[in-house]
């Protein structure tokens, strides 16, 4: 059985992508619309050193931290933090 892919936005990654200038609203909302069709979207994701199981998308300058939840036939990939590159790794 073939597990279908879904982004989900934790509370803080939708109030920082909300805060997103218009355009690069629409360029992210691609992107993951893209990435959610594909047999596998984490193939175009990078590990993340020192954390277990959470993952970056690249979008320009911007990145998408995710963590995958696996559910019975999806698998949800949480969105926990969308920032610029320079600041995505600052707590």
């Amino acid at each position: 059985m073939i597990k279908k892919y879904q982004f989900q936005f934790s509370p803080k990654a939708e109030k920082e992508f909300i805060r997103l200038t218009k355009p690069l609203q629409k360029r992210i909302f691609e992107k993951l619309c893209f990435f959610e069709i594909q047999k596998n979207p984490l193939t175009y994701a990078k590990p993340l050193s020192g954390i277990e199981n959470h993952f970056r998308f690249r979008v320009g300058n911007y990145r998408i931290i995710i963590t995958p939840k696996d559910k019975d036939t999806f698998i949800i990939l949480l969105i926990l933090k969308i920032a610029h590159r320079k600041d995505i790794y600052k707590e």
